[in-house]
């Protein structure tokens, strides 16, 4: 049976009987995950679990002394922190690369599009994708998630200026529209974000409760 068990990097002993991995994630779930905290990572012998809930032949395994077992529990905060800092590291390099982009739009010439401008779309629409996420773990009565989410309904709108502007081959118009809307709102969006990032690092700090949903 399981003796011990890791938790956020550190040891717990397992002081009931556990034989399986599913029998596991029920007891940490019913005794060891704080209220409104939830587990984010499951790792057996060193093989990441991806979906916990649904652990078929993989949850009947039996466990022994042996066996290394780690968990990650996070809160809401510490989930939307994390999803905010890898919003704002894309937007900055997508920031980065906007007016070396522009420059290839305004040179193009006819149905020659700039290979930059799919990745593009795809990271704008993988950071309104992060932006749903945060939706389901944070109250929107937070100003800077109510600007944030303004930003995005900006940013999806230029998105599909931007796809129009392809389709007509109309380079130009892709180059204003990445350096005068895209890059401004990539901006705001990153001060907007550290804001809210730092507020919940105080909320973190000051223990504030979670409510029942599971939301901040």
């Amino acid at each position: 049976m399981l003796k011990k068990i890791i938790i956020n990097n550190k040891k717990v002993p397992v002081p009931v009987p556990v034989r399986t991995l599913r029998e596991a994630i029920v007891w940490v779930e019913s005794t060891l995950v704080p209220a409104g905290h939830m587990i984010t990572r499951v790792v057996l012998n060193e093989v990441l679990v991806n979906d916990h809930a649904n652990l078929g032949v993989s949850g009947k395994a039996e466990l022994s002394e042996a066996t290394k077992l780690e968990f990650q529990i996070d809160s809401p905060a510490e989930l939307t922190a994390q999803t905010l800092d890898a919003m704002r590291n894309l937007a900055s390099a997508i920031s980065a690369g906007l007016k070396t982009l522009a420059v290839s739009c305004w040179q193009a010439r006819g149905t020659q599009r700039p290979k930059e401008l799919d990745s593009i779309s795809q990271d704008l629409n993988l950071i309104c994708e992060l932006l749903e996420h945060i939706n389901g773990l944070i109250d929107s009565s937070y100003p800077e998630m109510a600007a944030i989410q303004g930003i995005a309904g900006l940013m999806r709108r230029v998105l599909m200026q931007v796809t129009l502007a392809r389709a007509n081959s109309d380079w130009k118009a892709c180059a204003r529209l990445l350096l005068n809307r895209l890059e401004p709102l990539l901006h705001d969006l990153s001060s907007e974000a550290e804001g809210l990032q730092h507020r919940l690092l105080i909320q973190a700090e000051s223990g504030v409760a979670m409510v029942g949903t599971g939301k901040i």
